[in-house]
């Protein structure tokens, strides 16, 4: 019986590197700016298009002095403000309003100092250095901009050059608070402001995506904060494969991007997405095609009403649905293929019996063993484990490929598949597996701290094929 080998799964390091904390452990630094939308649960409504749209958008940007200012803030604000961002600056009146900075310092009393779990997740574009300034940082300012739809991107490009001035000249960081990311100085101007003139913004530098499990069987929920800078709602899509998260992701920013240069759902909620209309540069290069031939760059996708879940921005949100039948993995996998072309995993032959990989097999499952106790109860974010078995193939062989763990029953690992099949028809990438201990041929984890091991089968694979080539 011969013996089918992939050695890596697609998208595996995307998966090792978007697997986040759940929001709802992480809390919200400085002042509520809106009230809160109501905890609605979608019934498959499609997104009413006249909700596309914000008429008067409303964001913050938050300063952290590591020390106490010693002048008045908000006086040099406003002297700031005034002299030179005078697009900023306007009355805000209701039914014609014009843009309006409101700059407040925020009470000491509701300022939670921060701590390095916190700064672990949302402190990413600080530097080592910047993160010790900003622990136990109690003296905020908060610059918070009102802005009509019309002027949307004109403002935020401004918005982000003050915000980057007034905190230079404050010797403070920075924090968006739609995002919920902490600046640098230097990664705030690199990100939010260089490269850019003008006109529709190059969304990625404006907006982040968390992805985080939802529960056993029910996969990766993936969603976008600050897409209410430009007046749009937030997206979101349920029920990702682990082994998804990379493509989608890029599906999600085509998406964001679109919508942000004019594209818009039907009344009945079709959103009709081109790839090769996407206009930044940016962008284009992100979601050039997997593979070009099976590639056909659009796909039609529904618009719905997004369910709404603790942690969520103050924003609406609409979710990306896939048409088709079937699970929701396979309609997702479907419209990636579509957008993206089916690049196949590759494969390396292995005699029954290999000593080398049955070496690493025997390691593998005494590893495991060890790490039971801990995973037992489930694979909760930012840990990640997949584990490489046999799968009975079309014509009665066995296909190795990985599969990504998410809950531990008995001796019985169950997951979903992270390879793309060669030979089992019955099985996509993304499809519920289970397998049992004994049957495991090598693992990766990734735990709390971030730290990988495992996988010396890809390693041992991959090195085989170049040797062969």
């Amino acid at each position: 019986m011969s013996l089918l080998h992939t050695p890596a799964a697609r998208g595996l390091l995307g998966v090792l590197l978007l697997s986040l904390a759940p929001l709802a452990h992480a809390a919200e630094p400085g002042p509520s700016v809106r009230p809160p939308l109501p905890l609605k649960l979608s019934d498959g409504t499609p997104f009413p298009p006249e909700l596309l749209h914000n008429p008067e958008l409303q964001y913050t940007v938050a300063l952290f002095h590591p020390t106490a200012p010693t002048g008045d803030v908000v006086a040099a604000a406003n002297k700031l403000l005034t002299e030179k961002y005078k697009e900023l600056s306007g009355a805000w009146k209701p039914g014609a309003p014009m843009p309006e900075v409101v700059i407040e310092v925020v009470p000491q009393e509701e300022v939670e100092p921060l701590d390095e779990e916190h700064l672990r997740h949302f402190g990413r574009k600080l530097e080592a250095e910047d993160r010790k300034r900003l622990m136990g940082a109690r003296h905020v300012t908060a610059l918070s901009f009102h802005i009509p739809f019309a002027k949307r991107n004109e403002s935020l490009l401004a918005a982000m050059r003050y915000a980057h001035q007034l905190a230079t000249e404050q010797k403070a960081l920075l924090c968006d608070m739609e995002t919920r990311e902490y600046f640098s100085l230097k990664s705030w101007k690199e990100t939010r402001v260089d490269g850019w003139t003008g006109g529709v913004p190059s969304l990625p530098s404006h907006i982040t995506m968390h992805v985080y499990a939802k529960g056993e069987g029910q996969g990766q929920r993936m969603i976008t904060l600050g897409m209410a800078k430009l007046g749009l709602p937030d997206l979101v899509v349920e029920q990702v494969p682990g082994s998804m998260t990379t493509e989608m992701g890029k599906l999600i920013n085509a998406v964001a991007q679109l919508l942000t240069e004019g594209l818009e759902p039907t009344r009945g909620g079709d959103l009709m997405v081109d790839l090769t209309r996407v206009k930044d540069a940016r962008v284009q290069r992100m979601v050039t095609p997997d593979d070009p031939k099976t590639a056909k760059r659009k796909a039609k996708l529904w618009s719905i009403e997004g369910r709404r879940d603790r942690g969520d921005p103050e924003n609406y949100l609409l979710e990306l649905d896939f048409p088709g039948s079937g699970l929701a993995h396979a309609r997702q996998l479907e419209a990636l293929d579509t957008l993206f072309g089916k690049k196949p995993d590759s494969i390396v032959p292995a005699p029954p019996g290999d000593p080398e990989l049955e070496a690493v097999a025997k390691k593998a499952r005494a590893r495991l063993n060890e790490l039971r106790p801990r995973l037992a109860k489930g694979v909760h974010p930012p840990e990640v484990l997949l584990v490489k078995a046999g799968f009975r193939t079309d014509d009665k062989n066995l296909e190795y490929m990985w599969m990504e763990v998410v809950a531990w029953e008995k001796d019985r690992l169950k997951g979903t598949l992270a390879n793309e099949p060669f030979n089992v028809s019955r099985l996509r990438r993304g499809s519920p597996v289970d397998v049992a201990e004994s049957e495991v041929q090598d693992y990766l984890y990734m735990g709390p701290d971030g730290k990988r091991e495992g996988g010396e089968s890809s390693t041992i694979l991959m090195r085989r094929e170049q040797q062969g080539r």
